[in-house]
């Protein structure tokens, strides 16, 4: 007789779960594909962050053996940095042209174009992008006007135009 109540009590316990089961409310699928939905993109912006920094330093590596000059600039900071190899050679600030509004993307540059003249008509043309000249430039040419350009002291502009020649990379982070 016990063993058939103890299987009677077993039966009951177990329907009763099955039927509490059922009664916690409304599924909570949707809460749980919006937190699956928020990691993803959190995943995604990290990967991409990553991917951004590992072209950073293949960059930065394929210059370290090289027997060339680059320029690291630092938009966050307003910073450009000359370097040879792995030895920095001068830091300059900048400031961006303030009738842009767009500004340059983050990334590798070469730079393509060199205006020779008097101080306040030198400039660097880098990809179509933008442009690198000193404060007070008067020398724009047509192409020039619409580009966004990083506005550097005359000293430091004639330091990085002596130093750099056509071809030189560039490399733009934040």
């Amino acid at each position: 007789m016990q063993g058939r109540a103890n299987k009677k009590y077993g039966t009951m316990v177990i329907l009763l779960a099955l039927m509490l089961l059922g009664m916690d409310g409304k599924p909570r699928e949707g809460d749980e594909l919006r937190q699956l939905e928020a990691r993803q993109s959190q995943l995604a912006a990290r990967i991409k962050m990553l991917k951004q920094e590992q072209d950073f330093l293949l960059f930065q590596r394929s210059f370290a053996g090289a027997d060339s000059k680059y320029l690291l600039i630092d938009l966050s900071t307003k910073t450009g940095t000359l370097k040879y190899r792995n030895r920095i050679l001068g830091t300059f600030g900048f400031t961006l042209s303030a009738s842009k509004s767009q500004k340059p993307r983050k990334g590798r540059y070469v730079l393509t174009g060199k205006t020779d003249g008097s101080p306040g008509k030198m400039s660097l043309v880098v990809q179509d992008s933008f442009i690198i000249h000193g404060k007070r430039y008067s020398g724009k040419q047509k192409r020039e006007k619409s580009l966004p350009a990083l506005v550097v002291g005359r000293k430091d502009l004639a330091a990085i135009y002596y130093a750099v020649e056509q071809g030189t990379m560039l490399y733009i982070f934040r």
